[in-house]
C-alpha cells in the first residue's frame, strides 16, 4: 500500500498519475494488430519531430535519416540497403473493459538476403518478442502497473457506490519508432526513440541506438570501434558540451558544468546521423524537460570511423 499511496499522491499533485495493487484481478484483454509490410505507428511526441528526411551520402557515410521512419510500408533506402518499418499494437484493458494501456513497437526489416540483413532482422524480431514478454509478465512493466492503478479505481468505486477517491488517471501508453538507420564503413546503425507515458504533465523520452556488423549481422559496440581511448572520448565530448553550456547558461541549470565534469559515460548515449557520431545528455540532465535532448556531433574521422 505505501509503493501505492506514492503513486496516488503524485497524481494528485499532477492531477494525474499511476500507481496500483495486485494485477490479477485485471483481465488482459489484448487487441493486436501487426502489419506485414506495416506502417510504423506516427505518435506526437513532446519534443520529438516526425518527418522523413532525404538519405544523403557523404564521404563513405551512407545514411537515410528519419525521425520516424513511417512512409506506408514502402521501402526506405540507407546507402545500398533497403528496409521497411513493422509495427505491432497491442492494448490492455481490465475486466470492466477500461482500457489500461497501449504498447506500439516498430521496427526496421531489412529487404535483403545477406547473412548481416538476416541476422539484424532476427535480432530485431527477438527484441520485439522480449518486450511484449516484459509487458505480459513483469508485475513492474508499465502495463502491469496500469492495469492494477485501473482496476483498483474500479473496484473503490463499486464498492462504495462512489466516484473513487483515486484521481482519474488516462491510459498509460509506450512508443517506440524507428528514428533512423545509417551505414558508415563496415556497419549499419539502428537508431530508435520512444516515448513513455504513465500518467502526469508529461512523459519521457527514450533513444537507443544498435550498431551491427555489415557482413555478420552481429551486434557491436561504439567503444570497439573508435580510435580513441573512452577517457579521451569523454574528455572530447565534455568540452564540447561545456562549451554550450557558457554559451548559454541561461538554457541550463545552475550545475550544468559540475554535472558535465563528473560525467563519464558518454559513451552511452549517442547515435550516428550523416555528419557524425551525436551524443546526448537527456532531459533534465543538465537542463529543463523542455528544452528536450542537449547534443553535440563530432565528426566520423574524428574517431576514426
Amino acid at each position: 500500500m505505501k509503493k501505492f499511496a506514492c503513486f496516488a499522491l503524485t497524481a494528485a499533485l499532477l492531477l494525474a498519475g499511476c500507481g496500483g495493487t495486485d494485477g490479477d484481478n485485471a483481465a488482459q484483454s489484448q487487441t493486436e494488430t501487426q502489419t506485414g509490410s506495416a506502417a510504423q505507428e506516427s505518435t506526437a511526441q513532446e519534443g520529438t519531430g516526425q518527418t522523413e528526411q532525404e538519405g544523403t551520402q557523404t564521404e563513405g557515410t551512407q545514411t537515410e535519416s528519419t525521425e520516424a521512419a513511417s512512409v506506408n510500408g514502402a521501402s526506405i533506402k540507407a546507402g545500398d540497403y533497403s528496409y521497411h518499418v513493422e509495427s505491432l499494437e497491442k492494448e490492455w484493458t481490465t475486466d470492466n473493459g477500461t482500457l489500461a494501456c497501449t504498447v506500439r513497437l516498430a521496427y526496421p526489416v531489412f529487404e535483403g538476403d545477406t547473412e548481416g540483413e538476416k541476422n539484424i532482422n532476427a535480432f530485431f524480431k527477438e527484441w520485439a518478442d522480449d518486450k511484449l514478454d516484459y509487458y505480459e509478465n513483469d508485475k513492474d512493466s508499465i502495463v502491469n502497473i496500469a492495469l492494477q492503478y485501473q482496476t483498483e479505481m474500479e473496484t473503490e468505486q463499486n464498492s462504495t457506490q462512489e466516484d473513487s477517491t483515486l484521481p482519474p488517471v488516462p491510459p498509460s501508453e509506450e512508443d517506440f519508432s524507428v528514428g533512423g538507420v545509417t551505414v558508415r564503413g563496415s556497419v549499419i546503425s539502428v537508431f530508435m526513440e520512444s516515448y513513455s507515458y504513465e500518467g502526469g504533465a508529461h512523459g519521457m523520452p527514450g533513444r537507443a541506438n544498435y550498431l551491427f556488423d555489415k557482413t555478420t549481422g552481429k551486434e557491436t559496440t561504439l567503444a570497439s570501434l573508435i580510435s580513441i581511448s573512452e577517457e579521451e572520448l569523454n574528455q572530447k565530448v565534455r568540452g564540447l558540451f561545456q562549451e554550450q553550456v557558457k554559451g548559454n547558461t541561461e538554457g541550463f541549470f545552475e550545475d550544468a558544468e559540475e554535472t558535465l565534469n563528473n560525467k563519464t559515460d558518454f559513451i552511452d548515449n549517442y547515435y550516428f546521423s550523416e555528419d557524425g557520431v551525436v551524443f546526448y545528455a537527456t532531459p533534465y540532465e543538465i537542463a529543463p524537460y523542455a528544452a528536450g535532448y542537449t547534443e553535440i556531433t563530432v565528426p566520423f574521422e574524428e574517431l576514426g570511423l
